[in-house]
């Protein structure tokens, strides 16, 4: 597998050996899910996977430092607690590739959907700060005008704004908390500010856009569809 990371300079050339899922093994999904999605099949079989919940509080089978380099790649995100599974992504591997979408992203309404910001079945906004992953729960408020920017039907973030990029032999997890909904607003409307005078953020989503996709936007904007 092969990807370059504009951002951070950043080109690697990742050959899998080993694949974590809680899901029950799967090949063809596996090639579905591959990475890129061009690459040719790499014939996983059941002896380079491990199902296992990886945000479950215990280590994983495998000893420290066990691989050169562990790689993550629009996960994180997801999980119900991403902490336990850094910690131990880190445990087991001597270099970690982690790739989340940007705060700027989870912060920018009209990516996937007109009335949301970012990705909606997000829990948590990720992004970095030196060696520390930080993990920041979404709340509503992220949906006041405020707290966000506003993605024009059509357009997307390119791929460096978008996303976010950790690269490195050392890698400690924070979850980032506020105990009032003042700091919390506070905070989604400081980050986002500057971002509000940059014209060039926004570039074409590359989809055809045909009378019924326009149809389609619409709907979802005025009508709450999905």
């Amino acid at each position: 597998m092969r990807r370059e990371c504009t951002s951070q300079g950043l080109e690697l050339q990742v050959n899998a050996t080993h694949i974590l899922d809680i899901q029950a093994f799967s090949a063809e999904q596996l090639q579905a899910n591959a990475w890129p999605p061009d690459e040719k099949p790499r014939g996983w079989t059941q002896t380079d996977y491990t199902q296992l919940d990886i945000v479950a509080e215990r280590e994983w089978p495998f000893e420290t430092n066990r691989f050169d380099l562990g790689l993550s790649s629009h996960c994180l995100e997801d999980l119900r607690d991403p902490i336990p599974a850094v910690r131990e992504m880190a445990r087991v591997c001597r270099k970690v590739l982690i790739i989340t979408p940007s705060r700027l992203l989870e912060q920018t309404r009209g990516i996937e959907h007109p009335l949301f910001c970012g990705f909606p079945h997000h829990p948590w906004i990720v992004f970095s700060v030196e060696n520390r992953l930080i993990f920041r729960r979404k709340t509503s408020l992220l949906m006041l005008p405020q707290a966000h920017l506003t993605c024009p039907i059509g357009k997307t973030l390119g791929i460096d704004d978008g996303s976010t990029f950790f690269y490195g032999d050392s890698v400690e997890p924070e979850e980032q908390m506020f105990w009032s909904e003042q700091e919390d607003l506070e905070d989604y409307a400081r980050f986002i500010e500057p971002y509000r005078k940059r014209r060039d953020l926004f570039v074409d989503d590359g989809k055809r856009h045909t009378v019924p996709y326009w149809a389609w936007k619409l709907r979802q904007k005025y009508l709450g569809c999905l």
